[in-house]
């Protein structure tokens, strides 16, 4: 893609009872809003049919609506984003070094995106709405179908981990798939102390399983009690999404 960061395909992980994630059905991104001409083809040649969006009022006045070809349905599931819950963007350009070292040094961006990785999973407003996302995901004619938000790394990142979570791809897979964030990274972009908050981190992810199994006991708790969903959404997203 030419304007469209961190897209990329759910797909090609094995389950552990041997099956494997078709590719093709689920792509993943940042926001949609800078997609050119040609990024708009792309997306009709993938065949993609819905789009869901994550971002909230705050991300579409910073960054604008999406970019859509015509005739893909979009779905909006406005989310905090964990990591600005107040959903205010600040321009940290304007922050001097001084104020930049005491909001983030000393490992403090770290431990902040550590937190927030753990609001996704622990809210019941926001496993309200990923439980909304499996179900909308799972009507027929739905896919091929992609999901972002701004960045295409938190709220996108624990919706993807989810997926494949639930399909019983192992951990280590979830967790290379995860990372695989980091590669759609520049970091000439950025200095040292903001890196925790443009990258992914395995720790994040680890957090987010410790706090889900201290919120909600387990993942297939997680799945009844936080997402609403049962075994039959459940079955239904293997046959969608595994060969």
């Amino acid at each position: 893609m030419d304007s469209i960061r961190n897209f990329r395909s759910l797909g090609g992980q094995t389950t552990v009872d041997g099956r494997r994630v078709r590719t093709g059905l689920v792509y993943r991104a940042g926001h949609l809003a800078e997609a050119t001409d040609s990024d708009l083809q792309a997306m009709v040649d993938l065949g993609i049919r819905t789009v869901f969006d994550f971002r909230n009022e705050g991300d579409h006045a910073a960054e604008g609506p999406n970019r859509l070809p015509e005739g893909v349905e979009q779905i909006s599931l406005p989310m905090a984003d964990s990591a600005n819950p107040s959903g205010l963007r600040e321009n940290f350009a304007a922050l001097s070094a001084e104020e930049l070292e005491e909001r983030f040094g000393n490992g403090k961006a770290f431990q902040w995106m550590k937190e927030a990785s753990g609001r996704s999973v622990s809210e019941p407003i926001r496993t309200a709405q990923f439980g909304e996302f499996v179900r909308r995901l799972l009507a027929p004619g739905a896919a091929p179908l992609l999901f972002n938000c701004s960045a295409g790394k938190d709220r996108t990142g624990w919706a993807a981990s989810l997926l494949l979570l639930a399909l019983e791809v192992p951990e280590q897979q979830v967790v290379d798939h995860y990372l695989e964030t980091n590669q759609h990274v520049n970091p000439s972009r950025y200095g040292d102390l903001m890196m925790p908050m443009v990258t992914v981190h395995e720790d994040y992810f680890a957090w987010q399983l410790e706090v889900l199994a201290d919120t909600w006991g387990s993942f297939d708790q997680y799945w009844a009690d936080g997402l609403s969903l049962d075994d039959g959404h459940r079955q239904a997203l293997r046959e969608l999404l595994l060969d």
